[in-house]
């Protein structure tokens, strides 16, 4: 079934109380910098190599996101593909990361570990063997 929706973007944001961990979480696992940001409220970060690889990190009470929904998320996955897991894991571990899963391999052939960024969301990253 088609629908009639050209997604042109697809950009996740974090809602959280811990704007400038989550920050710092991103830019030391993923090399992400800040784009840009709307102060108090809202970042949003990129790949320097590959800029339309983009996370944006919000404050949790901030009047954008409707009131109802003013809560942290849970039982969320971001899933970050690598060209190398093995050299990833490797300075993950060496960064000092804790990890929330170890290395293993999938029977479906994905090799991957997962690390928690500051509000509880998995970043599970992973490669194709």
């Amino acid at each position: 079934m088609s629908m009639d929706i050209a997604v042109t973007r697809l950009l996740p944001n974090i809602c959280t109380h811990k704007m400038e961990e989550t920050r710092e979480f991103y830019r030391e696992l993923l090399g992400f910098v800040v784009g840009f940001e709307h102060e108090g409220w809202y970042i949003q970060m990129a790949s320097p190599e590959k800029p339309e690889l983009q996370i944006g990190i919000m404050r949790l009470d901030h009047e954008f996101t409707p009131q109802p929904f003013q809560r942290p998320a849970q039982g969320v996955i971001i899933s970050v593909q690598v060209e190398d897991i093995e050299r990833t894991y490797a300075a993950v571990k060496a960064r000092g990361f804790e990890l929330a899963q170890d290395i293993c391999v999938e029977e479906f052939g994905m090799k991957r570990f997962m690390v928690a960024d500051p509000n509880g969301l998995l970043i599970n990253m992973f490669s194709f063997s």
